[in-house]
């Protein structure tokens, strides 16, 4: 029951901060854990499939996506300069 309320509070605190973030390198990493965390959520709910896809589809290949995004967006920051 503690682990289910931490990891409550855990999923609410990391929302929070990927809205108010202005850092976008720390709102992709914040994405990365949540999915992750969701994933344990799924696991304790005994959703295994579910938890396998989060963190495959979730936090894997879309945090991948959204990493080679910014760094494609630095560079074009750096071509405009």
């Amino acid at each position: 029951m503690i682990v289910d309320i931490l990891l409550s509070f855990g999923i609410l605190w990391l929302s929070y901060r990927m809205i108010t973030s202005t850092n976008l390198f720390h709102v992709v990493v914040y994405f990365i854990v949540f999915g992750m965390i969701l994933a344990l959520i799924w696991t304790r709910l005994g959703a295994y499939d579910l938890a396998l896809a989060e963190v495959a589809l979730g936090s894997g290949i879309t945090g991948a996506i959204l990493l080679d995004t910014i760094t494609f967006l630095k560079n074009q920051r750096q071509k405009d300069e």
